[in-house]
């Protein structure tokens, strides 16, 4: 009479390989998690934000309105027709254009904010633009408060003295625009709404962090956890014949 049994014999390699590569695993697993907390909890800052009434920029605190990312906003001042920006390598629908960026005059007070007023398209060549002249009455617009994270910069600085209106960007510098402008901008850029005039396309998009893919990438780092521990087990168990009388 013969029976079967099993024997769990670890090598010192494959035992030395799994306690480095399984707690990896799990590591980066959690990392992911993580990761879409995070996500999650910036777009609930998002939501929330939108949610706020209108921020009057004239009569805010303007050291803390990057504090206000995606809050609407509504602002009283003018347009600077003559020296608009058109920051470069945006796309709509797969078109290449740009973006206007107009500066504007708070009333009351000395600040300067960039207003994006929404994306044009290329018009064949690089030094032909479309007609993008706004009226400097004094208006009140309303948009959405943003803070642009600086690109790199593709294109080498133009001096002040050779820029020419409208001057075509690689990235938003509240820092290049004030001295090109000889005058404070402020750290942040109004989208413009899309229900107010003087706008292009205004297609904007809220945040959203993609916690899915997150989601995503650790599960599947768990799956190779778990395939790990059962290569594991699997090699390192032997099949044992014990003899009975």
């Amino acid at each position: 009479m013969a029976r079967f049994n099993f024997v769990f014999k670890p090598a010192l390699i494959p035992s030395l390989a799994f306690l480095v590569v399984f707690p990896v695993l799990i590591m980066l697993g959690n990392w992911q998690l993580n990761r879409a907390d995070e996500k999650r909890g910036i777009e609930q800052g998002v939501v929330n934000a939108i949610a706020k009434p209108p921020l009057l920029i004239n009569e805010s605190d303007l050291s803390t309105l990057k504090d206000e990312v995606y809050r609407p906003a509504r602002l009283v001042g003018r347009f600077d027709n003559g020296r608009q920006y058109l920051w470069d390598n945006k796309t709509n629908k797969g078109r290449s254009g740009y973006q206007v960026l107009t500066p504007f005059f708070l009333d009351g007070l000395q600040q300067v904010v960039m207003i994006n007023r929404g994306w044009i398209p290329i018009l064949g060549r690089r030094d032909e633009f479309q007609d993008i002249a706004v009226t400097e009455a004094v208006a009140s617009i309303d948009g959405v408060i943003k803070t642009p994270s600086n690109a790199i910069q593709l294109a080498e600085r133009i001096e002040e003295d050779e820029i020419n209106y409208p001057s075509v960007i690689q990235a938003f510098e509240p820092s290049v625009f004030a001295t090109q402008l000889g005058v404070e901008i402020l750290p942040i850029m109004i989208e413009l709404s899309p229900e107010s005039p003087q706008g292009y396309v205004r297609e904007w998009q809220p945040y959203f962090g993609k916690i899915g893919k997150h989601m995503g990438y650790a599960m599947q780092w768990f799956i190779m956890a778990f395939i790990a521990f059962f290569l594991y087990i699997k090699l390192n168990t032997k099949r044992r014949q014990d003899n009975l009388t």
